[in-house]
């Protein structure tokens, strides 16, 4: 409610324009730009205040270490979301700031190192009799190094070592950037945010009603910090969904990704929240060519708006500006382009909620696959 009463009253000093309301190469004038952008700064605020006020009242429950690194990584994450929404920063400083963000989870995390990787590895890393095979003396070997190693003794299980620590970095750095790069339509950076962490809520409850005492602390934290992250993004979505009367801005994205790497890292299930975000994932891998400029990238690969039918297409690399030669074309390499182009073409509000139910299908299969299937599997 909070969120709500403040989107109309902070000041309108940013605006932009709906790129997918108008066709690609019309000029945009300054009365275009009706939008207020970078207004998930409000809902971060609300967020963050909301999570001081859990501390008050409810710090007996909570690892008081622990929540604080988590505010101040989600406090940092608002804060630097919202200088690159001013600043416009380029995208290689993008990579570099969430690992800083990080930092103070780093600090606080005090769990294990140890994975169970799936069954079939295990048995291609130590041999029935409970010896390291070839492969398991190589892997263990490189993990040594970092701390780490093949547990003989644990049937195959992997002590990652300071491996464990560069991997918490980098999920905070997949966080922070997967959100933003699958963006771009009307309601799907906060929608696939709430669909995330609704799903950790559901499987915390879950966890929670099964009474496993070395388990609870942690589903306890993440729910602690879940409820009110998705109440404040259920808010920013009414005012983000077809037609936006908000932008979120790079603010939210920046703050969305870390609130769910924070609950996975300190949560203890970072491979779980992968499963998770699964098509955020899959639009990564699809876009690494373009990310990493090993095929042409304009500056928008946003869907292009068919002026003559009123749908979405897949955008091309030349829709908005010449970016290549023309028999050099193609389509610019995303999910949501893949979704379109699957479609045929689709209304803003359509695409919205194709891409969110597959963000909910990803977790509905993802928590089948823990409570489910996970006996089979590891």
């Amino acid at each position: 409610l909070l969120h709500l009463g403040l989107v109309a009253k902070v000041p309108r000093a940013k605006y932009g324009c709906d790129l997918l309301k108008r066709p690609a190469r019309e000029a945009i004038a300054d009365a275009d730009k009706t939008v207020p952008e970078s207004l998930g700064l409000v809902s971060g605020v609300c967020f963050v205040l909301a999570l001081v006020v859990t501390e008050a009242f409810d710090a007996r429950y909570l690892d008081a270490s622990e929540y604080s690194a988590a505010m101040l990584a989600i406090a940092l994450a608002i804060l630097l979301g919202f200088a690159d929404d001013i600043l416009d920063l380029e995208w290689k400083y993008k990579y570099v700031l969430p690992p800083l963000m990080a930092l103070p989870l780093l600090s606080a995390y005090d769990g294990g190192t140890t994975v169970a990787p799936p069954r079939a590895f295990r048995s291609l890393l130590v041999d029935g009799g409970g010896t390291k095979t070839a492969l398991g003396d190589i892997v263990h070997a490189v993990l040594s190094r970092l701390g780490g190693g093949v547990l003989e003794a644990g049937a195959g299980l992997v002590d990652l070592g300071r491996a464990y620590q560069i991997y918490m970095v980098l999920l905070a750095v997949f966080c922070t950037n997967a959100i933003n790069i699958y963006a771009g339509v009307n309601g799907l950076e906060a929608g696939q945010a709430y669909v995330v962490a609704c799903a950790i809520i559901v499987m915390s409850a879950i966890e929670l009603g099964a009474n496993n005492a070395d388990s609870t602390p942690n589903h306890l934290f993440a729910v602690t910090v879940m409820l009110p992250f998705a109440s404040t993004t259920l808010a920013l979505l009414r005012s983000n969904w077809y037609p936006a009367t908000v932008f979120v801005g790079d603010t939210f994205t920046n703050y969305a990704g870390m609130a769910l790497a924070v609950v996975a890292i300190l949560g203890h299930f970072p491979l779980m929240l992968l499963l998770l975000m699964l098509p955020q994932l899959l639009n990564f891998l699809i876009s690494v060519p373009q990310l990493f400029k090993l095929a042409p990238c304009p500056r928008h690969r946003l869907p292009t708006y068919d002026e003559a039918t009123g749908l979405l297409r897949a955008s091309r690399l030349n829709d908005r500006a010449r970016t290549v030669a023309p028999e050099r074309d193609q389509m610019n390499l995303t999910l949501i382009n893949v979704v379109l182009r699957a479609s045929g073409g689709l209304t803003e509000p359509a695409l919205a909620a194709a891409l969110l139910g597959l963000q909910a299908a990803a977790c509905g299969a993802g928590l089948a696959l823990r409570f489910a299937l996970a006996g089979r599997v590891y």
